[in-house]
C-alpha cells in the first residue's frame, strides 16, 4: 500500500520520463475534472456575520496551511481566533470542539492530527466539522472574534481568501497532475503567498537516529536530513508493529506526527517549524479584520 501511495505521489509531484505516458493517458479525465469544477465552484457567497480568513492552496496535499493557521492565530490572538477544520483522518464524525479558549477537550483520535497540532500550539478555539458552516456558527456562539478556515478556498462564504502558491513539476490538474485547481484559479484569491517572497519557514531539526513521518510529500524533509528515514502515507494511523523496530532509536519527527506518536513508548524529538510572514502580509490581514469590525 505504501509503495502504491509513493508511486502516485511521484506522478503528481515528481514525474520522471517514464511517468509521462500514463500522465498523457489521464489528461482527458483532467479536462472532465476541470469542467465539473467550473460548475461546482460557488457563484454566491453567504455572509455569516464574522470575519473569516480562509487558508487554502491549489495543489493536492500540504503546502503549509497548518503552520500558517498557527502563525495567524498567534499574531492576532487579541481578536479571539477560532480555527475550523474538517478533521481529516479522525475517528469521530460531526462537530467536535477540540479546544476551547482554556484547554484541550479531546484526544487525537477524535480531532485528527492537524487539529491537535494546532490545539497544542496556540490557545485558540479549535473545532472540527465536515459541515464548515456549522463549525463557524458554533465558534461564533462560543465567542470567537474571527475564523481561520482551513482549506476554505472553495467554500461559499464571504471571506478573505489567502492561497499559498506552490509550483510543482507536473502542470496538470487531477488525476493527471497534482493541481486541485488550475493556476488561473489564483485570480479568486485576495492574497497569494509565495515562499521566499511573502513568507519563509524557520526550521530547526534536532539530532537523532531516524526520521519518521507521515505527512504529504515527505521527501521535502530530506532537504534537512541525510540519515536513515521511514515515510508513511499522509495522516497515517500508526500501529505498534510499524514502530517496534525503532523503539531503541532516537526518532525525529514533525509535530503533526508527534501528536500521534507520543502515545507509543518511543524516544521522540520534534522538528521545530515556524512561519515568518512579511510585515505587509500581516498588515493586509489586520486591515481586513479592522474593516469588518467597522462595518459591523
Amino acid at each position: 500500500m505504501r509503495r502504491i501511495y509513493q508511486f502516485f505521489e511521484e506522478i503528481l509531484f515528481y514525474p520522471r520520463f517514464y511517468h509521462w505516458p500514463l500522465i498523457i493517458v489521464l489528461l482527458p479525465f483532467s479536462f472532465i475534472y476541470m469542467s465539473v469544477l467550473h460548475f461546482l465552484f460557488p457563484k454566491k457567497f453567504e455572509n455569516l456575520g464574522i470575519p473569516i480568513i480562509s487558508i487554502g492552496n491549489i495543489i493536492v496535499g500540504g503546502s503549509g496551511k497548518t503552520p500558517l493557521s498557527i502563525k495567524i492565530a498567534k499574531e492576532f490572538f487579541s481578536y479571539k481566533p477560532a480555527v475550523i477544520l474538517r478533521g481529516y483522518g479522525r475517528k469521530s464524525k460531526g462537530l467536535v470542539v477540540v479546544r476551547d479558549f482554556k484547554r484541550i477537550l479531546t484526544g487525537v483520535d477524535e480531532s485528527g492530527d492537524e487539529a491537535m497540532e494546532i490545539a497544542t500550539s496556540v490557545n485558540a478555539l479549535v473545532i472540527v466539522s465536515e459541515n464548515r458552516k456549522e463549525g463557524i456558527l458554533k465558534a461564533k456562539e462560543m465567542g470567537a472574534g474571527f475564523i481561520i478556515l482551513d482549506d476554505g478556498f472553495d467554500k461559499p462564504f464571504e471571506k478573505f481568501n489567502i492561497v499559498i502558491d506552490e509550483k510543482i513539476k507536473n502542470p496538470f490538474t487531477l488525476p493527471a497532475g497534482g493541481y486541485r485547481y488550475p493556476r488561473v484559479a489564483l485570480r479568486f484569491a485576495d492574497l497569494v503567498l509565495e515562499e521566499g517572497k511573502d513568507f519563509k519557514r524557520k526550521i530547526k531539526v534536532p539530532e537523532g537516529d531516524i526520521l519518521i513521518s507521515g505527512i504529504s510529500k515527505p521527501k521535502r524533509l530530506l532537504k534537512y536530513w541525510n540519515k536513515e528515514y521511514r515515510f508513511f502515507p499522509d495522516h497515517y494511523n500508526y500501529k505498534w508493529e510499524d514502530l517496534k523496530p525503532f523503539q531503541n532509536k532516537s526518532i525525529v519527527t514533525t509535530k503533526k506526527d508527534y501528536v500521534k506518536l507520543r502515545n507509543f513508548p518511543l524516544d521522540l524529538k520534534v522538528i521545530e517549524l515556524e512561519m515568518e510572514l512579511k510585515k505587509e502580509v500581516l498588515e493586509k490581514i489586520e486591515k481586513y479584520l479592522i474593516k469588518f469590525q467597522q462595518k459591523g
